[in-house]
């Protein structure tokens, strides 16, 4: 395919490419999935307050501060909200932050998909780091190769594997849980009345890590803004579409959290192969043995297609900092269907190697761990420049028109950015605790290495940025 250079406007947008339906299965894929199920579990009861917190102290700040910004700055998500605030140097680096966190991310994310697809066919490789790391490496080339051809066939396989990998197999979970129930199955979610059952302990570090796990179940809402300007009837569409997703999120997550919790005991919930094992337990109460490959085939495609949405979302706002000149100008090439191809070419070289690193470390959960929390911090710095930015700009730009504005006005602003910001102000340091299960370094080696990558992440853009300008300055 030819490569075609980009105009300073960009390529053409696809406008009313994506309608209501797509548009919520995209955003769905960018946050739904039965990973999340086992951190529901493990808070056995506690589950409804996590998620209860999560919804209004953190998914629905985020959805309605999104929807206000994408219809009020509807082109490039992050780094045109954070331009109008702050200017192209923060705006690089809000960008910059929500495309290094997918990295960690959905290597963590594909790695969980690699053990879950071991179960079609041989349970064993779920702990091989070779095996995962090769289907790791494979599935994000192919979905990279997949968006090449353009929002219409990204949006097709998010909604697909949405449907198919996510939202099916949890109908199916509870389904099987109420049958499992009503036949005489264990229930292994005890109940009780006593109040510290439902309600955590503060000062618990467990705990705390626990509602960073749930919290961090929830982000990526925001992205889908970057395909606002592909949104027919984007006023209207995408505040609906945001709303509907996380409503669907919050309903899903929160049943299928249940089903495993009373299927499964607490010892055999397992962040990467929880969803499977349910699975299993089901397979063996029902005497269906053909349960649980169909369900990891399943949920492997469901997670394939979380991380496709995730491949072309958070570079579209690095090709929207690359027309602004403050990256090369070999990343403002785009090939027939208006896609950055030389970005996701870099996007996907940079990916193979974060995945060889989890050949380093002892485990997989080992790495999952890591890899997870290097994506908490940096999304956490990220966010909190979106919800200042919400805020500023109802001072700086009070006179732009936004479709959809949070209520409230002043105090509404305020509020439910604020919310947010202490929420992940929170989150950002609770991730530097070290968890129980770290025993391959010391606490002060976790600590020192987190910090030390979380500045070297902030540090590039910058620099990026002083080098560029210096060299456009220095060149006139």
């Amino acid at each position: 395919m030819t490569d075609t250079q980009s105009s300073a406007a960009g390529p053409p947008p696809n406008a009313g490419s994506i309608h209501l339906l797509t548009l919520v299965m995209v955003t769905s894929a960018l946050f739904l999935t039965l990973r999340n199920l086992p951190s529901m579990a493990d808070a056995g009861l506690k589950m409804l307050f996590f998620n209860s917190v999560a919804a209004f102290a953190f998914l629905i700040p985020v959805a309605l501060v999104s929807a206000e910004l994408a219809t009020g700055w509807p082109k490039n998500s992050i780094y045109h909200w954070v331009c109008a605030a702050y200017g192209p140097r923060f705006g690089f680096l809000a960008s910059w932050l929500q495309w290094a966190q997918s990295l960690f991310g959905m290597t963590s994310i594909l790695a969980y998909m690699a053990a879950t697809f071991a179960y079609v066919f041989k349970p064993d490789l779920a702990d091989d780091q070779l095996f995962v790391v090769g289907i790791v490496i494979i599935v994000y080339w192919l979905a990279t190769l997949a968006n090449m051809r353009g929002m219409r066939l990204s949006g097709m396989i998010s909604t697909i594997c949405v449907s198919l990998g996510v939202l099916f197999p949890i109908l199916v979970l509870v389904v099987l849980g109420i049958l499992y129930l009503v036949s005489g199955g264990h229930n292994h979610l005890v109940w009780s009345n006593d109040l510290s059952s439902w309600i955590p302990k503060p000062n618990d570090k467990i705990v705390l890590l626990m509602f960073l796990n749930i919290i961090f179940g929830y982000v990526g809402v925001e992205v889908s803004a970057a395909h606002a300007r592909d949104v027919r009837n984007v006023h209207r569409t995408y505040p609906l579409a945001i709303f509907l997703a996380a409503f669907i999120g919050f309903t899903l997550t929160l049943a299928g959290g249940f089903v495993v919790a009373v299927v499964l005991p607490e010892k055999d919930i397992d962040v990467v192969s929880g969803v499977v094992r349910a699975f299993a337990a089901f397979g063996d109460h029902f005497k269906l043995g053909w349960l649980l490959p169909a369900a990891a085939l399943l949920v492997a495609l469901g997670a394939a297609g979380q991380v496709s949405t995730w491949i072309i979302g958070p570079v579209k706002g690095l090709f929207a900092v690359a027309l602004a000149g403050d990256l090369p100008s070999v990343f403002q090439r785009t090939n027939k269907a208006g896609v950055p191809r030389n970005l996701l070419y870099t996007q996907a070289g940079i990916f193979s190697l974060i995945a060889i690193t989890i050949l380093f470390f002892p485990d997989l959960d080992s790495a999952f761990m890591i890899l997870t929390t290097i994506a908490v911090l940096l999304y956490s710095i990220m966010y909190c420049m979106m919800f200042s930015t919400a805020i500023y700009l109802r001072y700086k730009a009070p006179h732009v028109k936004r479709p959809y504005r949070i209520p409230g006005g002043t105090i509404g602003i305020w509020l439910v950015s604020g919310v947010g910001l202490i929420t992940l102000l929170a989150c950002f340091f609770i991730a530097f605790i070290p968890p129980p299960e770290l025993r391959f370094m010391s606490s002060w080696t976790f600590m020192a290495m987190l910090f030390g990558l979380t500045l070297v992440v902030l540090i590039i853009p910058l620099l990026i940025f002083w080098l560029r300008r210096r060299t456009r300055y220095h060149g006139k």
